[in-house]
């Protein structure tokens, strides 16, 4: 198996939305995983980073307009954006 590593803010900076998302899913996975009991304050605290960094790929505002956008024939490189740079993640 191989080892597995939490999203971070600096992964907005860093990555696109097209690679995040695939990272999103498999932390995602591994959330679900865990119930509330097994969860201690660590474990909390890393989820709650987790649903913020989650916003902030899947920014609802944001990918209406890329959707738009491509209705009206216009491709906006919504999914190469670092979400983390444009700004659009929720700090």
């Amino acid at each position: 198996m191989t080892s597995f590593r939490h999203l971070s803010r600096a992964d907005l900076d860093q990555l696109t939305r097209a690679e995040l998302s695939s990272r999103v899913a498999q932390e995602s996975s591994h959330w679900k995983r865990l119930t509330a009991k097994q969860m201690d304050e660590q474990a909390v605290a890393a989820y709650l980073e987790f649903v913020g960094i989650t916003a902030a790929v899947h920014n609802p505002q944001g990918l209406a307009t890329h959707l738009s956008n491509l209705i009206d024939g216009r491709d906006d490189n919504y999914l190469d954006e670092t979400p983390g740079v444009t700004g659009q993640d929720l700090r």
